[in-house]
């Protein structure tokens, strides 16, 4: 009896141990992916390298911007890796990232991108404003196209006599409303906005890939010199919402080297003329909730890492 309830009382200290801990790294941003970057300088190689995680869907480019932002004014940081593992998100979110890439790479530092698991959609917009980019064989990406879409509950509202009263200044205040179908007027307009945006995700691919894909274009015709026009019209082809694997991307020029986030931190080095062990810096930053419950690496470690050390715990390891 003695040893049971001695269990039950560890189990109960340690749960609250783990609690408190989660909630210090929530509201407090306790969590750090390394050292943090403003107080770090590797003086024998010649600079660090800084790296940012963007994990999951594209809700907000803040934490991303602001840490670019930091990484560019930090002198020691010589080169950035951008880890990415995300299906996407919003078109704003992804040109505000991006405007912070172009402003590191206008600042001398060399910007590589290193994907994961997925970087399709918004995540392969973020990741082309890099570079260079590195890819597993079988990394999900592409997905190059926009989407808008909204539920229609016209049938199932008339059905439980359920009706909306809509007052609204103009005729298109109540575009894409779940109690009707769009007009062919209303599908015409959004159709324009989604080829507006989609052309502009074109754009910012071939502004940073034209000499990939023009490289491409040679290997595959020989007699003809390709320009920007050619670089659009095969960017276009495969602009329809398919997705690559990694190496089928690289054929097509949208990613340039087949490797790890291992092999990313190493050509970043080098590239950025850093000798010996490159000293990878992690922004500290907090861990929001929506994060935790996606699965981010830093979630997973935590996670392990708690549970790891409970476990030697109870049983006196």
């Amino acid at each position: 009896m003695q040893k049971k309830k001695l269990l039950r009382v560890v189990l109960v200290v340690l749960g609250i141990f783990v609690v408190l801990n989660l909630l210090y790294i929530f509201f407090n941003g306790g969590l750090k992916g390394g050292k943090s970057s403003g107080k770090v300088r590797n003086i024998l190689t010649g600079g660090n390298i800084g790296v940012i995680n963007i994990y999951g869907p594209l809700y907000s480019s803040k934490t991303v911007c602001d840490t670019l932002r930091r990484f560019n004014d930090n002198s020691s940081i010589k080169a950035i890796v951008l880890r990415i593992d995300s299906p996407g998100g919003g078109v704003a979110v992804c040109q505000e990232i991006n405007r912070e890439i172009y402003a590191a790479k206008d600042n001398g530092k060399i910007v590589v991108a290193s994907f994961g698991s997925v970087a399709a959609s918004g995540g392969y917009y973020v990741g082309c404003a890099a570079g260079n980019i590195f890819s597993n064989p079988g990394t999900l990406t592409g997905s190059i196209g926009v989407i808008i879409s909204y539920f229609n509950f016209e049938e199932l509202f008339a059905k439980i006599g359920l009706k909306q009263v809509t007052i609204k200044s103009g005729k298109f205040k109540d575009i894409a409303s779940m109690s009707r179908k769009m007009t062919r007027e209303e599908e015409v307009l959004m159709q324009e906005v989604i080829d507006d945006v989609q052309t502009q995700f074109v754009d910012t691919i071939v502004r940073n890939r034209e000499t990939q894909i023009i490289s491409i274009l040679k290997q595959n015709n020989s007699n003809k010199t390709p320009d920007r026009t050619d670089v659009k019209e095969a960017v276009l082809k495969i602009a329809d919402g398919r997705v690559f694997s990694g190496k089928q991307a690289l054929k097509l020029g949208l990613v340039d080297n087949m490797g790890t986030f291992e092999d990313a931190v190493k050509y970043a080095a080098k590239t950025a003329g850093i000798s010996g062990e490159p000293v990878v810096v992690y922004e500290k930053k907090k861990m929001r909730l929506l994060e935790f419950l996606s699965g981010s690496e830093e979630a997973d470690s935590l996670i392990n890492k708690f549970f790891f050390k409970g476990m030697c715990y109870l049983y006196g390891e």
